[in-house]
Formats: structure tokens, C-alpha cells, sequence
């Protein structure tokens, strides 16, 4: 009797321990779901709000442009008008090109980094934090006299 009463217990100590291991692993899945959709709606505000900001200035351009080939065309002509602005176009779509690492590509990918791993730029910021205090304590400069 006593060895069956052993079995027993280690069969319920082995069910408990499965049903904790089951609802650990759904409760770490509810988890990484619950940061996913964090992390994709943070990503999804910053290319809509990227969109709006590009059709908005591509609008004011268009509008910009029409009202400044209407001025140039009353005071030199409208071919010279066009050719002027498109000129103009054509000059920022060249600066553009040549720095869209720096206007857009870098930038963009400082913000998505941020926001996928911005727990771990935290640990890494306050560990530098920690180390910096821990040097600055025990440093003295200068003409530091006790």
C-alpha cells in the first residue's frame, strides 16, 4: 500500500507541475502577443504619421509651385516659368537622392529601433549609468585637495 500511495503522489506532483508549465508557457505567449501588437502599433502611427506628412507636403508643393509659375509667368513668360520650376524640381529631387541616408534612412531607423528594442537600450543605458557613477566616485581631478 504504501509503495502505491507513492505513485500517486508523484503522478499528482507530476500533473501539477505540467498544468503550472502549460499555463507558464500560455501566459508568456499571451505576453509576447501583447508586445507585438504594442510594437506594430507604435510602428504603424510612425509610417502613417510619415504618409500624412509626405502628402501634406506634397500638396502645399503642388500648390506652392502653381502659384510661383502663375507669378513668373505674368513677369517673364510661361515657358521660361516652367522650365524655372521644373529646374527647381529637379535640384531637389537631386539633393534629395543625394541625402537620403541622412534625411530619411538613418532617422527612420534610429525611431524603429527604438521602439523594437527599447527595453534592452534601457539595460544598456543604465548600465553605462551605473559604470560612469562608479568612475566619477572614485576619480578626483584637478587641484581637488582634501
Amino acid at each position: 500500500m504504501d509503495i502505491l500511495g507513492k505513485f500517486a503522489k508523484n503522478s499528482e506532483r507530476n500533473e501539477k507541475t505540467w498544468n503550472d508549465t502549460k499555463a507558464y508557457f500560455s501566459q508568456r505567449y499571451e505576453l509576447l502577443k501583447l508586445e507585438f501588437l504594442e510594437k506594430s502599433t507604435q510602428l504603424l502611427s510612425v509610417i502613417i504619421s510619415m504618409l500624412i506628412v509626405v502628402v501634406c507636403a506634397l500638396v502645399v508643393l503642388i500648390y506652392l509651385s502653381s502659384a510661383i509659375i502663375r507669378w513668373l509667368s505674368l513677369a517673364i513668360g510661361e515657358a521660361w516659368a516652367y522650365t524655372i520650376i521644373c529646374s527647381l524640381f529637379v535640384g531637389i529631387i537631386i539633393f534629395v537622392l543625394s541625402k537620403k541616408d541622412i534625411l530619411f534612412v538613418k532617422p527612420l531607423i534610429r525611431k524603429f529601433s527604438r521602439i523594437l528594442y527599447q527595453d534592452k537600450l534601457e539595460e544598456i543605458d543604465s548600465k553605462k549609468n551605473n559604470d560612469f557613477s562608479k568612475n566619477h566616485d572614485n576619480m578626483k581631478g584637478g587641484n581637488y585637495e582634501e
